[in-house]
């Protein structure tokens, strides 16, 4: 069975895109689902849209129509630690809805009647995740910003929470509310924790990596366009193929 490849938006996987061999193309729902192999692992890669509903969505889809039998996300997401910086990498442990709160019939955070606030990653997946994060990090990420004359800021590998939420996280404020609800997140995006949920009901192993683009912050949109243009499509291809490999 083959192994689903989402993120958010074109540029975090079009480098992985260019990689496929033998791609065939199946349209549905306004995405392109794309099956191909990559190492001589059958993969289907889709890039979801934005948000917890495009996510969640798109998952399903990957999970009951194109029978993947794990999932793996990888994008970008802004910092909420002041030792996680640009260029880094998170490979998620658990991630949680900062923005989800069904009180007083559920506590802030928790998924109604499933009962979970901490959704879970699948821990072999994530080791293995990590371990190509952390070669690509020391062998090859600087070669990605090199290629665009930019000096890298950062290279460290984190492991820890992942925030998500349906909204872009751009101020000094906004940031410290998710700092107080959710103290322990390392960084925080838009997909990864939909995404989750629907691999924990379906019962499909799910690993989520996050390379940081910005700090969350009034400077979100520069910093988010300057990493988008080049750099979130080479970390994504750079560690997705280096798991495959190892495979």
């Amino acid at each position: 069975m083959p192994i689903g490849i989402m993120s958010a938006m074109p540029e975090e996987v079009d480098a992985l895109v260019a990689r496929l061999e033998h791609p065939r193309f199946h349209d549905r729902a306004g995405r392109r689902f794309i099956h191909a192999t990559c190492h001589g692992v059958p993969l289907v890669v889709v890039f979801s849209r934005w948000g917890k509903v495009a996510a969640a969505s798109t998952a399903t889809e990957l999970i009951v129509a194109h029978n993947v039998d794990r999932l793996v996300f990888s994008g970008v997401a802004g910092s909420l630690r002041p030792e996680v910086s640009i260029g880094d990498v998170v490979v998620a442990t658990e991630l949680v809805q900062h923005d989800l709160d069904a009180s007083p019939f559920f506590p802030p955070r928790v998924v109604p009647l499933l009962g979970v606030e901490r959704l879970p990653s699948d821990a072999a997946m994530s080791d293995a995740l990590a371990s190509a994060a952390r070669e690509f990090l020391r062998d090859d990420s600087k070669r990605a910003w090199e290629q665009l004359a930019r000096r890298p800021q950062s290279n460290s590998l984190h492991r820890g929470v992942i925030a998500t939420g349906d909204r872009v996280i751009a101020s000094h404020g906004a940031r410290l509310a998710i700092n107080a609800s959710v103290p322990d997140a390392l960084c925080v995006e838009m997909e990864g924790a939909a995404v989750a949920q629907v691999c924990l009901e379906h019962a499909v192993p799910f690993a989520c990596v996050r390379t940081i683009s910005d700090s969350a912050d009034h400077h979100v949109e520069s910093s988010f366009a300057s990493f988008i243009a080049g750099l979130a499509s080479a970390y994504t291809a750079g560690i997705v193929a280096r798991w495959l490999r190892s495979l």
